[in-house]
């Protein structure tokens, strides 16, 4: 669980506006376009967005003129400059963790996270929760840290000169809370195996449509040399679950 505070800290807030504004973040690069490869066409859809941040996939989907979208996120200040960014009558706002989200049953056609379920502790309710909310048919898209990322140090080992020399994965199968240095503090995340999070998919009745772990494309890694980091070990897990139809 991400504590509300951390985001809303003044400094916290700047670094992450800064690391946001760099050109060729993996985020961009790698893992958005990954993301929105799942999304299946949103025109007349109602929207859940759940981790919204500053409200990005809100209003991408806003783009694609859907009925509805509601975006939630703990962050106060992450709130405010998504209603800033994206203000539409469409659109509705809330700060609120995610595991605090209440919802009719049925009344989403798709829900998505990106890259915010590695904070929350109790995944596999969450998933039930999910197919609740969801329509028939509907589809639960997710992106996530990848487990090689969350189990161990989160750092290369390296030689004495400093070359990389490879990713340690250690304690994968030891899932619970980890806390990683991130933005000038301790921010802590969940680490759960890849099995962890198909299985409490597959378990809330949901239905594997996709899974993917993503890298750079040769024409990234031309524009950006960095990013061949990425090609040695994965940094997104990214999941599409559909909602059976009867």
């Amino acid at each position: 669980m991400v504590d509300r505070a951390l985001y809303d800290d003044p400094l916290v807030s700047a670094a992450y506006s800064k690391l946001r504004s760099r050109p060729g973040r993996p985020n961009e690069v790698i893992e958005q376009p990954a993301f929105l490869s799942l999304m299946p066409p949103l025109q007349g859809k109602d929207v859940v967005d759940l981790g919204c941040g500053t409200g990005g996939l809100a209003r991408l989907a806003l783009e694609q003129d859907v009925r509805s979208v509601k975006a939630f996120d703990a962050s106060e200040q992450m709130i405010r400059e998504a209603i800033k960014l994206g203000g539409d009558a469409r659109a509705y706002y809330e700060i609120s963790r995610i595991e605090d989200v209440e919802l009719p049953d049925r009344s989403a056609d798709v829900v998505v996270s990106g890259l915010a379920l590695h904070y929350i502790h109790d995944f596999v309710t969450l998933s039930r929760r999910v197919r609740g909310w969801l329509r028939e048919g509907g589809s639960f898209i997710l992106s996530v840290e990848h487990p090689i990322m969350t189990c161990a140090s989160r750092q290369w080992a390296e030689a004495a000169d400093g070359t990389r020399q490879h990713w340690p994965v250690d304690r994968y199968l030891d899932e619970g809370p980890r806390l990683v240095r991130w933005l000038g503090a301790d921010t802590p995340r969940e680490h759960r195996t890849v099995a962890s999070y198909v299985n409490a998919l597959i378990d809330a009745g949901l239905i594997i449509h996709r899974l993917l772990e993503p890298g750079p494309d040769p024409a990234s890694l031309q524009q950006w040399p960095k990013l061949a980091d990425h090609v040695r070990r994965p940094s997104f897990l990214i999941i599409r679950a559909d909602h059976p139809v009867a």
